[in-house]
């Protein structure tokens, strides 16, 4: 495997944990009766559109569109930017998860979280452009997920 090939597995797999984390947290938040109850409703489209963000397919679609679109090489600054943003959101996501109580509210962290995330997802939807609707529209219902779930 050449070095341009293991960095896109790597995107492939740290886009994929990210998505994973992102959902993670996005029924932790949901999880607040008390200050979510006016999003009850939605819960089963918020579910469905996660799932289908975190499906393989998808998420090979959006890392493949992302990278052409990008001009991505193994060497370049945007690759390995995305890598340590994806990364690093993902271990935070972990991070704030770990030991926190799973109902009542959700911490300011978790919520704050939440919102950087969904400007991760905002870039990668900039990144794509319109070359690819498929992909752009799920990714654009997983960020209206996200920006339901904040409200």
């Amino acid at each position: 495997m050449s070095n341009e090939e293991a960095q896109f597995e790597s995107f492939k797999v740290s886009l994929g944990v990210f998505m994973e984390r992102t959902n993670a947290l996005l029924d932790r938040i949901l999880c607040d009766e008390e200050n979510k109850s006016h999003l009850i409703p939605l819960v089963p489209w918020i579910s469905e559109v996660m799932a289908t963000a975190m499906e393989r397919e998808f998420v090979e679609q959006v890392a493949l569109a992302y990278w052409s679109r990008m001009g991505m090489t193994a060497t370049s600054s945007p690759a390995r930017l995305k890598l340590l943003e994806l990364d690093g959101l993902s271990a935070a996501i972990a991070q704030s998860l770990d030991g926190a109580p799973k109902d009542g509210p959700a911490s300011f962290a978790q919520t704050h979280l939440l919102g950087v995330c969904s400007l991760t997802v905002a870039s990668l939807l900039d990144a794509i452009g319109d070359m690819f609707p498929l992909v752009r529209g799920i990714l654009r219902s997983n960020l209206d997920a996200i920006d339901v779930a904040l409200s």
